[in-house]
């Protein structure tokens, strides 16, 4: 008799997908002495190379977006040398090292604002970083 009322006003289950996740909010303290709180908001395809968006704050209160690009071009040596290809967590581990050095040789916040571009050189280097 009530089958509708339950069908209608009755808990519904809700996907995961659906569910945001909280953002989790970490720390850098800069070689400028600086300190960063960054969070990770995603990443953007855009031909051959990856754009990985962070939300910076050096004071809690304005948050600026950073992109950190890694070209294929700048990994394509390494994974022809070892014969695989780099899997998304460890790109993603490319570019956080990257945000890091980014941190680390901006003298002042203005000019992490703008972002930094991942040379082949470079990528190697935090390629033997990460220990790959």
């Amino acid at each position: 008799m009530f089958g509708w009322f339950k069908r209608w006003f009755g808990v519904r289950a809700v996907s995961p997908a659906v569910v945001a996740k909280p953002r989790r909010v970490k720390t850098y303290q800069a070689e400028s002495g600086y300190v960063y709180q960054y969070t990770f908001d995603g990443r953007h395809c855009r031909g051959r190379e990856t754009a990985f968006v962070f939300s910076v704050s050096v004071d809690r209160k304005a948050d600026h977006r950073v992109s950190i690009v890694l070209p294929e071009a700048s990994i394509s040596a390494y994974e022809k040398e070892k014969d695989r290809r780099l899997a998304e967590n460890e790109r993603y581990g490319v570019a956080k090292i990257g945000l890091f050095r980014l941190f680390d040789a901006g003298a002042k916040p203005d000019q992490v604002w703008k972002g930094w571009r991942i040379e082949p050189a470079e990528a190697r280097e935090f390629i033997d970083v990460l220990g790959l």
